[in-house]
């Protein structure tokens, strides 16, 4: 825990510098491009690997995904920021997939039960206003035995880290400036909407300016009936 604190106040005075003057999408574009360099595009590589059909990401940011869905990917892509809206659109211009972009939230999607293949989490649980909500409306609109895939910082497991992630949460919402937590777990949530968890694979990038959070890459089917929760619930529980 040492090293990840100290990586992260080593960064944070030219992080501030950066974003002065900026846009919050401007700052987030910033920053996902140095996560991206260090090593999180791989990882989105695969999170969008040998997907096709009808796909759903749910809070597409600008649009940092696109580029990696396949041809024969037909992707619903929500984002209800219209700043990062008209960054993402940009960025669906010239992918190979077909790509819509979308105005909606993640806790009340307009889309019938079981209306697509695959549902995408992507940097985005961590600041949607209802985890358990957005993970039940996740389920509801996959096909029985659709998949959700994610690629997720996380709340640490080892219980003095997790302490501190807990103590130094609303500090770092103040900082951020973008909603995102540092403290939610991912793995009981997705279990409570109903999901069977296929795979989650644990890992770790230190990127500058960005704490180095311990993150998950994980595959998820929707095999039993949805599991609707309340605000009250996700809050509760600490969730992503």
């Amino acid at each position: 825990m040492l090293r990840e604190i100290l990586h992260f106040f080593r960064h944070m005075p030219g992080v501030a510098r950066a974003a002065m003057g900026r846009t919050q999408a401007e700052i987030y574009e910033i920053l996902v491009e140095r996560a991206d360099r260090a090593g999180i595009a791989a990882y989105r590589a695969r999170l969008a690997q040998e997907l096709e059909g009808s796909v759903l990401e749910i809070g597409c940011g600008t649009g940092r995904m696109f580029s990696h869905y396949p041809v024969g990917a037909h992707v619903t892509a929500i984002e209800p920021d219209g700043e990062f809206r008209e960054h993402a659109e940009q960025a669906a211009e010239g992918c190979v997939a077909t790509i819509e972009v979308r105005g909606e939230f993640g806790e009340a999607l307009p889309f019938e039960p079981e209306s697509f293949d695959a549902v995408i989490f992507a940097s985005v649980l961590c600041s949607v206003g209802d985890v358990d909500r957005t993970l039940s409306e996740a389920h509801r609109v996959l096909k029985r035995g659709g998949e959700l895939r994610a690629l997720e910082h996380v709340r640490s497991e080892r219980w003095l880290p997790g302490l501190m992630m807990d103590l130094a949460n609303p500090l770092w919402r103040l900082y951020n400036r973008q909603g995102c937590n540092m403290n939610r777990r991912l793995e009981p949530a997705v279990r409570r909407a109903g999901f069977e968890i296929e795979a989650a694979e644990a890992f770790q990038v230190y990127v500058p300016g960005l704490p180095a959070f311990p993150s998950r890459l994980l595959r998820a089917r929707a095999n039993g009936p949805a599991v609707a929760r309340s605000g009250a619930d996700s809050s509760a529980a600490g969730t992503s």
